[in-house]
Protein backbone atom coordinates (compact mmCIF):
# COMPACT_ATOMS: atom_id res chain seq x y z
CA UNK A 1 0.00 0.00 0.00
CA UNK A 2 1.28 3.47 -0.88
CA UNK A 3 0.46 6.62 1.05
CA UNK A 4 0.54 10.13 -0.34
CA UNK A 5 1.50 13.28 1.55
CA UNK A 6 0.72 16.50 -0.30
CA UNK A 7 1.78 19.85 1.11
CA UNK A 8 0.97 22.92 -0.96
CA UNK A 9 3.27 25.64 0.33
CA UNK A 10 1.91 28.34 -1.96
CA UNK A 11 -0.96 28.44 -4.41
CA UNK A 12 0.18 29.23 -7.94
CA UNK A 13 -0.86 28.77 -11.56
CA UNK A 14 1.14 25.84 -12.85
CA UNK A 15 1.49 26.69 -16.52
CA UNK A 16 4.35 26.75 -18.98
CA UNK A 17 7.49 24.73 -19.35
CA UNK A 18 9.77 23.98 -16.41
CA UNK A 19 13.19 25.59 -16.55
CA UNK A 20 14.77 23.84 -13.56
CA UNK A 21 16.29 20.41 -13.61
CA UNK A 22 17.49 17.67 -11.27
CA UNK A 23 20.00 15.15 -12.58
CA UNK A 24 19.60 11.47 -11.74
CA UNK A 25 16.61 11.87 -9.46
CA UNK A 26 16.01 8.11 -9.37
CA UNK A 27 19.69 7.34 -8.61
CA UNK A 28 19.85 4.98 -11.60
CA UNK A 29 23.34 6.38 -12.27
CA UNK A 30 24.59 5.90 -8.73
CA UNK A 31 25.09 9.16 -6.86
CA UNK A 32 25.98 11.12 -10.01
CA UNK A 33 24.89 14.74 -9.60
CA UNK A 34 24.34 14.46 -5.84
CA UNK A 35 26.50 15.46 -2.87
CA UNK A 36 26.36 13.18 0.14
CA UNK A 37 26.73 14.62 3.64
CA UNK A 38 26.72 13.17 7.15
CA UNK A 39 25.95 9.53 7.88
CA UNK A 40 24.40 8.54 4.58
CA UNK A 41 24.78 5.42 2.49
CA UNK A 42 23.92 4.25 -0.97
CA UNK A 43 22.69 4.26 -3.54
CA UNK A 44 21.39 0.71 -3.48
CA UNK A 45 19.14 -1.32 -5.74
CA UNK A 46 17.41 -4.32 -4.20
CA UNK A 47 17.72 -3.17 -0.62
CA UNK A 48 14.76 -5.18 0.69
CA UNK A 49 13.60 -8.71 -0.04
CA UNK A 50 11.83 -8.74 -3.38
CA UNK A 51 13.54 -5.64 -4.74
CA UNK A 52 12.88 -1.94 -4.63
CA UNK A 53 9.38 -0.93 -3.48
CA UNK A 54 9.57 2.43 -5.24
CA UNK A 55 7.83 3.48 -8.45
CA UNK A 56 9.50 2.03 -11.55
CA UNK A 57 11.74 -0.09 -9.28
CA UNK A 58 13.95 2.93 -8.70
CA UNK A 59 17.21 2.69 -6.83
CA UNK A 60 17.42 4.66 -3.60
CA UNK A 61 19.71 6.25 -1.03
CA UNK A 62 19.42 5.97 2.74
CA UNK A 63 20.10 8.39 5.60
CA UNK A 64 20.03 7.45 9.26
CA UNK A 65 20.80 8.56 12.79
CA UNK A 66 24.23 8.22 14.38
CA UNK A 67 25.70 8.84 17.80
CA UNK A 68 27.36 12.05 16.63
CA UNK A 69 25.31 14.47 18.69
CA UNK A 70 22.12 16.48 18.28
CA UNK A 71 21.05 17.95 16.10
CA UNK A 72 22.95 15.95 13.52
CA UNK A 73 22.23 15.98 9.79
CA UNK A 74 22.73 13.49 6.97
CA UNK A 75 21.43 13.03 3.47
CA UNK A 76 21.88 14.03 -0.17
CA UNK A 77 21.72 17.42 -1.87
CA UNK A 78 21.78 18.84 -5.41
CA UNK A 79 21.50 22.40 -6.69
CA UNK A 80 18.44 23.10 -8.82
CA UNK A 81 19.66 24.27 -12.21
CA UNK A 82 18.13 27.14 -14.14
CA UNK A 83 17.41 30.81 -13.44
CA UNK A 84 15.13 32.08 -10.68
CA UNK A 85 12.80 35.08 -10.59
CA UNK A 86 10.16 36.40 -8.22
CA UNK A 87 6.81 34.82 -9.06
CA UNK A 88 8.33 31.60 -10.39
CA UNK A 89 6.99 28.40 -8.86
CA UNK A 90 9.21 25.53 -7.77
CA UNK A 91 7.41 22.20 -7.91
CA UNK A 92 9.39 19.57 -5.98
CA UNK A 93 9.04 16.21 -4.27
CA UNK A 94 9.95 12.54 -4.31
CA UNK A 95 9.39 9.28 -2.46
CA UNK A 96 10.47 8.03 0.99
CA UNK A 97 10.28 4.67 2.73
CA UNK A 98 11.04 3.24 6.18
CA UNK A 99 12.01 -0.42 6.43
CA UNK A 100 10.38 -2.63 9.04
CA UNK A 101 12.44 -2.42 12.24
CA UNK A 102 14.03 0.91 11.22
CA UNK A 103 11.40 3.16 12.84
CA UNK A 104 12.51 6.71 13.55
CA UNK A 105 13.55 7.19 17.17
CA UNK A 106 12.24 10.01 19.35
CA UNK A 107 12.18 13.36 17.57
CA UNK A 108 14.20 12.18 14.56
CA UNK A 109 12.72 13.00 11.17
CA UNK A 110 13.45 12.90 7.45
CA UNK A 111 12.26 15.29 4.75
CA UNK A 112 12.43 16.04 1.05
CA UNK A 113 12.85 19.81 0.89
CA UNK A 114 14.25 22.80 -0.96
CA UNK A 115 16.78 25.07 0.76
CA UNK A 116 17.59 28.70 -0.08
CA UNK A 117 21.26 29.76 0.24
CA UNK A 118 22.63 33.30 0.22
CA UNK A 119 25.86 35.31 0.03
CA UNK A 120 28.65 33.07 -1.22
CA UNK A 121 26.26 30.13 -1.44
CA UNK A 122 27.04 28.72 2.02
CA UNK A 123 24.84 31.04 4.12
CA UNK A 124 21.68 29.14 5.08
CA UNK A 125 18.49 31.11 4.57
CA UNK A 126 15.52 28.82 5.09
CA UNK A 127 13.97 25.60 3.83
CA UNK A 128 10.48 24.44 2.95
CA UNK A 129 9.49 20.78 2.86
CA UNK A 130 7.39 18.68 0.51
CA UNK A 131 6.83 16.12 3.26
CA UNK A 132 8.37 14.78 6.47
CA UNK A 133 8.51 11.32 8.05
CA UNK A 134 8.58 11.03 11.85
CA UNK A 135 8.41 8.38 14.56
CA UNK A 136 4.67 8.13 13.93
CA UNK A 137 5.13 7.30 10.22
CA UNK A 138 4.37 3.72 9.25
CA UNK A 139 7.07 1.35 8.04
CA UNK A 140 6.82 -0.67 4.83
CA UNK A 141 4.92 2.11 3.01
CA UNK A 142 6.08 4.32 0.18
CA UNK A 143 5.29 7.96 0.93
CA UNK A 144 4.99 10.17 -2.15
CA UNK A 145 5.44 13.86 -1.33
CA UNK A 146 4.89 16.90 -3.54
CA UNK A 147 4.80 20.66 -2.97
CA UNK A 148 4.79 24.02 -4.76
CA UNK A 149 6.66 27.08 -3.54
CA UNK A 150 6.36 30.55 -5.10
CA UNK A 151 9.57 32.61 -5.03
CA UNK A 152 9.07 36.13 -3.62
CA UNK A 153 10.97 39.38 -4.11
CA UNK A 154 12.37 39.01 -0.58
CA UNK A 155 13.64 35.52 -1.42
CA UNK A 156 15.63 36.94 -4.34
CA UNK A 157 17.60 39.47 -2.25
CA UNK A 158 21.14 38.07 -2.20
CA UNK A 159 20.04 34.59 -3.34
CA UNK A 160 22.99 32.46 -4.51
CA UNK A 161 21.40 29.05 -5.12
CA UNK A 162 18.50 26.75 -4.28
CA UNK A 163 19.11 23.09 -3.47
CA UNK A 164 16.87 20.04 -3.43
CA UNK A 165 17.65 17.96 -0.35
CA UNK A 166 16.82 14.62 1.20
CA UNK A 167 17.62 15.42 4.81
CA UNK A 168 17.63 13.24 7.93
CA UNK A 169 17.64 15.27 11.16
CA UNK A 170 18.76 13.49 14.32
CA UNK A 171 17.23 15.22 17.33
CA UNK A 172 17.21 12.17 19.63
CA UNK A 173 19.80 9.49 20.40
CA UNK A 174 18.88 6.08 21.92
CA UNK A 175 20.28 5.28 25.36
CA UNK A 176 22.23 2.33 23.96
CA UNK A 177 24.30 2.23 20.75
CA UNK A 178 22.73 -1.16 20.08
CA UNK A 179 19.33 0.52 19.61
CA UNK A 180 18.26 1.90 16.25
CA UNK A 181 17.99 5.66 15.64
CA UNK A 182 15.97 5.00 12.50
CA UNK A 183 16.66 5.04 8.77
CA UNK A 184 14.81 6.42 5.74
CA UNK A 185 15.23 5.67 2.04
CA UNK A 186 14.50 8.21 -0.71
CA UNK A 187 14.32 8.29 -4.51
CA UNK A 188 12.42 9.63 -7.54
CA UNK A 189 13.28 13.18 -6.47
CA UNK A 190 12.50 16.14 -8.72
CA UNK A 191 12.40 19.95 -8.74
CA UNK A 192 11.05 22.02 -11.63
CA UNK A 193 10.93 25.79 -11.97
CA UNK A 194 7.76 27.04 -13.65
CA UNK A 195 7.99 30.67 -14.87
CA UNK A 196 5.58 33.22 -13.42
CA UNK A 197 2.38 33.60 -15.49
CA UNK A 198 3.30 37.23 -16.24
CA UNK A 199 6.62 36.18 -17.74
CA UNK A 200 4.87 33.62 -19.93
CA UNK A 201 2.39 36.25 -21.07
CA UNK A 202 5.27 38.53 -22.10
CA UNK A 203 6.83 35.68 -24.04
CA UNK A 204 3.50 35.13 -25.79
CA UNK A 205 3.23 38.81 -26.73
CA UNK A 206 6.80 38.82 -28.02
CA UNK A 207 6.07 35.77 -30.12
CA UNK A 208 2.92 37.34 -31.53
CA UNK A 209 4.79 40.54 -32.40
CA UNK A 210 7.47 38.49 -34.16
CA UNK A 211 4.86 36.71 -36.23
CA UNK A 212 3.28 40.04 -37.18
CA UNK A 213 6.64 41.47 -38.29
CA UNK A 214 7.33 38.38 -40.36
CA UNK A 215 3.86 38.70 -41.90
Amino acid sequence: MKNTLIATVAVAAMVGVASGEIVNGDFSDGANGWTQYGGSKGPYGDFVSGGSPFDNGAMAVVAYGTFGGTPNYSGYTQNISGSYAAGDVINFGGQMYIEDGKDLFGENNASIQITFWYGDGTAYGFNTVAGTLTSSSETMNVYTVDADYTITEDNMNGLARISLDFSYVQNSIPDSPSDESGAVWATNMYANIVPAPGALALLGVAGLAGRRRRG
